[in-house]
């Protein structure tokens, strides 16, 4: 089984049903140069990848890339280093050489780097990552976790967290473009990652049957793109609500590029409606999971609160404010959020469920929550 190239979201979606079908021990080959990884594209791919290394463990892991120097272009993006972390066994394409040792080492090291209190010396470009590989005892990045010698270590509390988005985005996004985003959003952000590590911590260490997972990644990702419109609703144009988001995408006068801002939060628990209704995905009909997942974006759920506390109404309310985009994969659910026209309403009812030929789409690990937000020169 092989990755398409163009890794886009509908080429993913596609790959996951393959992923679903293949018989344990099909070996997944990763492109090197992959492409069109725009919106969410990078974190939607190591979602793929984690599933994949849940169904088939122990997962074996083709790659293209056998000289040390395309190892190390390999495990530079998040898809390479989650395939890096989550794999078995790696080889090369020719199936001669045995490249585990090798592709590990590489890993482990950029991931050491990531969960030190210097992260930046691994980061490329305007691109950050924040990854946790709890199976493979490395689940205490500095950036999220507070760790003190001979001591478990704790999640930083939730106004860290609103420091670090704010940080995020400074590293993140150009200076003559923060003028536009808004004073609240580093607290939006900062909020739902916390609520989602948080949970993570409470619920994400297990499966539904309570069984320790073989691979467990958790990951913050963000970027920052310039891109025609036009061009940009090109390579998105696989999936039809986030070509229509950015379709409505304006560049600032003058300027021939529009400017996102993208936040990932990537998990590998259970997922929303597991975590929500307390049973196992096979048990919740679309009905009832669609309606789980909901409940998961308002402020209070029937069970007296919601899961995700103040944390993700608050970003829809600022998404809504900033004509923003969200989009959320998690169980059977691809999920998505609209904001590009209108800015009335409630927030819970913008959450639109989409379904390829009106199928639902192949059971994912964890959840995945993309948010896009769109920023302008500043003058």
């Amino acid at each position: 089984m092989q990755i398409p190239a163009e890794a886009s979201v509908a080429n993913i979606e596609r790959a996951l049903r393959k992923v679903v079908d293949e018989p344990r021990g099909t070996p997944l080959t990763l492109p090197l140069n992959l492409r069109h990884l725009g919106c969410g594209g990078e974190a939607a791919l190591s979602q793929l990848l984690i599933t994949w290394a849940q169904q088939q463990a122990p997962g074996i892991l083709k790659t293209y890339a056998e000289k040390p120097e395309q190892i190390e272009e390999l495990i530079r993006r998040l898809p390479g280093l989650t395939g890096a972390l989550c794999a078995a066994i790696v080889i090369g394409v020719s199936e001669a050489e045995d490249l585990t040792s090798t592709v590990r080492v590489a890993a482990l090291a950029r991931l050491t780097t990531l969960l030190s209190e210097k992260p930046n010396r691994a980061y490329r470009g305007s691109s950050v990552e924040i990854v946790c590989a709890d199976h493979l005892g490395r689940n205490a990045p500095y950036l999220l976790y507070y760790g003190e010698k001979g001591r478990t270590p704790r999640l930083r509390p939730r106004p860290s967290f609103a420091l670090l988005a704010s940080w995020l985005l400074r590293r993140t996004v150009p200076e003559t473009y923060q003028h536009n985003i808004a004073p609240q959003m580093a607290d939006a952000l900062g909020s739902v990652m916390f609520e989602l590590f948080k949970n993570t911590e409470e619920h994400g260490q297990v499966d539904a049957f309570g069984n320790i997972p073989s691979v467990s990644i958790r990951a913050v990702k963000t970027v920052h793109h310039a891109i025609a419109p036009e061009k940009l609703a090109q390579i998105v144009a696989d999936y039809p609500p986030l070509e229509q988001y950015c379709q409505s995408l304006e560049a600032a006068e003058g300027a021939i590029q529009t400017h996102l801002f993208e936040l990932s939060v990537l998990d590998s628990g259970p997922g929303f409606a597991v975590s929500q209704t307390g049973k196992s995905l096979a048990e919740i009909g679309q009905k009832e999971e669609e309606a789980a997942v909901r409940n998961c974006f308002t402020t209070f759920s029937a069970k007296g609160g919601s899961r995700f506390g103040q944390g993700l109404p608050h970003v829809m309310r600022v998404l809504r404010q900033e004509r923003g985009f969200l989009r959320l994969r998690t169980g059977r659910l691809s999920i998505h959020a609209d904001f590009s026209k209108d800015n009335t309403g409630e927030d819970s009812a913008a959450l639109e469920v989409f379904r390829s030929n009106n199928e639902p789409f192949a059971p994912v690990a964890g959840s995945l929550l993309t948010v896009l937000l769109p920023l302008r020169k500043g003058r």
